[in-house]
């Protein structure tokens, strides 16, 4: 009868744990995160991505200034903040990029929930280090259907979110990188110099917003009659993202008179109720 050696099976494993924990070898007890390669044992970190965030480049404890012993698992903290880190986000960002940038008078709702919610903190396949590109990013909080009626604007058709909107902070309503119309006119800069809806405003033209002298108040910004809050401006007739009206209408409209109708109460319009 063969008599089965039970040695020859740990020999196996005893040989297993020495290759596993070589690359620790050489690194004391309690070892700091400066002393050893954390990607040993977090490389989906970093494996096959394009784009490598630069603090990581310079080491872990560039940010997680907190883990006493990276030898230890789970690792031994020295504060009570998350994963190890110097601070919470956004002020651990901070430490980098300037506050100024993501603490305008407009601040995107999304940077009080966190850069991680848009940004992966080590490495990833999409520019800016983005979880997923615009416009895929921008509709995990914004409805996609309000991006996609039957007739789109076409920075919204090109996922131009960004040419329009700054992801983080801006002195500007909306978050826009401009004022409303200023934006508008990049593109369509033909409307500053010709009489916008001529056919029902005259040579004119209807006013494309701006500001009027209010008694005992100077100049303010004409207000939207329609939409509680909001100044007037070309986004107050057209939807800048997307629509089911001929010409990217706000309201329900066949001709631009119809349109009229919603704000204006002459009989030039056919109105039933609004501005005169």
């Amino acid at each position: 009868m063969r008599t089965i050696s039970l040695l020859a099976p740990t020999r196996i494993v005893i040989m297993v744990l020495s290759l596993c924990l070589a690359p620790f070898a050489a690194s004391p007890a309690g070892a700091a995160p400066t002393e050893v390669d954390c990607t040993k044992c977090h490389s989906r970190l970093v494996v096959k991505m394009k784009i490598v965030h630069t603090p990581l480049q310079r080491g872990c404890p560039y940010c997680h200034t907190g883990i006493a012993d990276a030898l230890k698992v789970p690792h031994k903290k020295t504060n009570a903040i998350t994963k190890g880190l110097s601070a919470e986000q956004p002020e651990l960002c901070y430490g980098c990029h300037g506050r100024s940038e993501f603490t305008k008078k407009v601040v995107h709702a999304a940077v009080g929930m966190g850069c991680t919610g848009c940004h992966t903190p080590h490495a990833g396949n999409n520019e800016k280090l983005l979880v997923a590109a615009v416009p895929d990013l921008c509709f995990n909080c914004h409805d996609k259907g309000e991006f996609t009626k039957t007739k789109k604007h076409s920075p919204i058709v090109a996922g131009k979110c960004l040419a329009c909107h700054d992801p983080h902070s801006s002195d500007y309503p909306g978050i826009l990188v401009k004022s409303p119309n200023e934006i508008c006119l990049d593109c369509h800069g033909q409307i500053k110099t010709s009489s916008h809806v001529g056919g029902v405003f005259g040579k004119a033209g209807h006013p494309l917003g701006g500001e009027r002298s209010l008694k005992g108040a100077g100049k303010q910004p004409v207000k939207d009659p329609k939409r509680k809050g909001k100044i007037f401006s070309c986004a107050s007739c057209h939807n800048p993202h997307s629509s089911d009206e001929i010409k990217l209408f706000r309201y329900p409209a066949k001709t631009p008179s119809q349109l009229c109708s919603y704000c204006h109460t002459t009989k030039a319009v056919g109105s039933t109720g609004g501005l005169p």
